[in-house]
């Protein structure tokens, strides 16, 4: 495949996040100085974060991979999916369909090639649209329009035979939130930008 994804200029290269090495993503490369290029982070309108996995998202996928009953004949869908790793997780899982909901147009672009590079088909979009079995968000709540949109699709999901499972990261500042913790992972961003967070923690929401 003539991959043509782009991060600070520089085509993005292969590569294996350590907590879920079983699947490959389209990633920046160790031959850009992150600590140079950080700033870049919060420059532009859409910056390149689908070009790290982040520590959610690998928690997430490892959970998916270790739990496979969880996505099996499921309609899944990975909110402010990035890399969308969590996605791709599910569909190697069994889900029936796989939804990842991201407003970057990169990231949906990202998506589509990583899934294909992993042999697994993943649809992407830039809302949340249809019926749905199991929502799974990573690194979300911290930010407040994200973090209502949680809770809206919660709300939803309450009563019902819907679930939503986020994958926060034991970051200082973090909003803490009433879900029933599942699992917590050691895990760092890959490449690390966002020392000093080293743990994620799995709660389902609802």
């Amino acid at each position: 495949m003539n991959m043509q994804l782009t991060a600070f200029g520089r085509l993005v290269v292969l590569r294996r996040p350590p907590l879920c090495s079983e699947i490959a993503l389209w990633l920046i490369g160790e031959v850009v100085d992150l600590e140079a290029q950080c700033d870049a982070l919060q420059a532009g309108t859409s910056p390149p974060y689908w070009a790290f996995c982040w520590g959610s998202g690998q928690a997430l996928a490892r959970w998916i991979l270790d739990h496979p009953e969880q996505v099996a004949g499921r309609r899944v869908i990975d909110f402010g999916a990035g890399s969308g790793v969590a996605g791709i997780a599910a569909a190697r899982a069994g889900a029936a369909s796989v939804l990842a909901v991201d407003v970057d147009p990169g990231a949906r672009e990202a998506v589509r090639a990583n899934a294909l590079v992993n042999g697994v088909h993943v649809d992407t979009t830039d809302t949340v649209s249809g019926e749905w079995d199991l929502l799974v968000a990573g690194d979300v709540l911290y930010e407040p329009g994200l973090a209502k949109a949680i809770e809206d699709l919660r709300r939803i999901a309450c009563g019902s035979s819907r679930h939503v499972v986020v994958g926060e990261p034991e970051r200082p500042g973090n909003p803490g939130h009433a879900g029933k913790l599942v699992k917590r992972y050691d895990v760092r961003t890959f490449p690390d930008v966002d020392s000093p967070t080293q743990a994620v923690r799995i709660h389902r929401l609802a």
